[in-house]
Order: structure tokens, then sequence, then C-alpha cells
């Protein structure tokens, strides 16, 4: 004997149509957000490691700068200065994937300025009030200037880009 088969309407499909149980809801949710959370990872982790490349390089010009018996302010703008441009190259194409052009330099070293007004008072800070070997306050001034060039190279400097 035959099956009869019956047409499924809206209405059929609606009634006989059991949910699946909420077992993924969760995590479907999270496998639309990964990518954004991983590249979001991998953006930090090039910025970090093109940071530190930065920093040594940083680093290195202002130590010779102190051991050159530059005053350590000084050292700080020289050091700065020289770097903006190796960083603005470095950290805009490594990082940001961006070539940029003479808006986003501008707003790379106004971003700059900010960053070496915090480091150079922290700096201050810590040699006049807390008696800092210029070595050992610049170091400790690093993670601070990290964080404000993040949060200033990712949320405005590169932005739109």
């Amino acid at each position: 004997m035959k099956r009869r088969h019956k047409p499924r309407n809206y209405r059929t499909k609606r009634l006989n149509h059991r949910p699946k149980p909420d077992r993924g809801g969760v995590q479907r949710a999270n496998r639309r957000f990964k990518p954004v959370r991983s590249s979001k990872i991998k953006l930090i982790a090039r910025f970090l490691f093109v940071g530190l490349i930065n920093t040594v390089v940083g680093y290195a010009i202002y130590a010779s700068l102190i051991l050159l018996n530059v005053p350590y302010l000084a050292a700080l703008l020289i050091a700065t200065i020289m770097g903006v441009i190796f960083n603005f190259f470095s950290i805009g194409r490594l990082v940001f994937k961006s070539r940029g052009g003479l808006i986003v330099f501008g707003k790379f070293i106004a971003a700059y300025a900010v960053v070496y007004c915090i480091n150079a008072t922290a700096l201050e800070v810590l040699i006049k009030h807390f008696q800092f070997d210029p070595y050992i306050g610049q170091a400790l001034c690093v993670p601070l200037s990290v964080i404000i060039s993040w949060l200033l190279m990712n949320y405005w400097v590169y932005k739109n880009d």
C-alpha cells in the first residue's frame, strides 16, 4: 500500500516543527565574533612586536644621548623625534597595513607629541621626586607610553584607514 504524501504548507510546517534544543546558541554567536577577536589579537600582537623593535631603537638613542651627558628631557625629545619617522613607517605598514598620507602623518606626529608630553612628565616625576636614575626612570615609563600609544594609534590615527 502506497503511503499518501500530504502537501506541506506554511501552517502544517509551523505546527509540526519542533524547535531544536538551544545547545549551540552561544556557540553559534561565538563563531560569528571569533574572526573579530582573533584579528584584534593579531593586531595587538603585531603592535607589540613592532613596538618592541621601535622601543629598542628609541631607548638605544635615548641611552646613547644620556651617555653623552645630554640632559634627560632633551635626550627624550631627540629620541622621540628621531623615532617618529621610523615608527610611522613600521607601525603604519607592518601593524595597521596602511601607507598613510599627510593627514595620517599629522595625526601620528600629534599622537607622539601627546605620548612625549606624558612620558616627559612621568620621567620628570620619577627623577626629581623619587630620585630614579634616568635609565631606570625611562624604562619604567615605557609601559605607560605603550598603552597610550596603542590607544591613540588604534582609535584615532589609523581608525578610518
